[in-house]
């Protein structure tokens, strides 16, 4: 069975349900708001093909908060700090830009508050670079 795509008129809302091509074609309610909804055409996948991610997908992408993103350990350069980790994670994605208007809020809400600002975190590297120098060659 194909999943269908529907948009609430009343909404804008757009949900995905699992049905045969004969139920297809009868409306829907809308889950959010219980109106009535309209079938839209959506994107389909052939299978080998790049994966084409599903609105539900992307909605819940967006749900994710960018300020909370991680970068794996071994993406990280020596040294980042979990603020300039988060904020290239967020930039990677494509939401940077919401990244930026987040964290600049949260410190005009600290300024507002007369909270001092937030102290950078000093952060030691895991290891040394004194293996990664050049060595001199050795005499035979």
């Amino acid at each position: 069975m194909p999943i269908h795509e529907w948009r609430c008129d009343d909404c804008g809302h757009i949900f995905e349900v699992l049905a045969a091509s004969g139920a297809a074609i009868r409306r829907r309610r809308c889950p959010t708001c219980g109106a009535s909804s309209k079938r839209v055409i959506s994107t389909f996948a052939i299978h080998g093909g790049a994966t084409i991610p599903t609105s539900s997908e992307r909605a819940a992408a967006a749900a994710v908060d960018v300020t909370k993103l991680n970068l794996p350990s071994f993406a990280r350069p020596c040294a980042m700090d979990d603020y300039s980790a988060t904020r290239l994670a967020a930039h990677k994605i494509g939401r940077g830009a919401e990244f930026e208007d987040k964290m600049a809020t949260r410190e005009l809400d600290r300024a507002a508050r007369d909270e001092p600002a937030a102290k950078p975190i000093a952060v030691k590297p895991g290891h040394s670079h004194k293996s990664h120098a050049k060595r001199p060659p050795q005499q035979s």
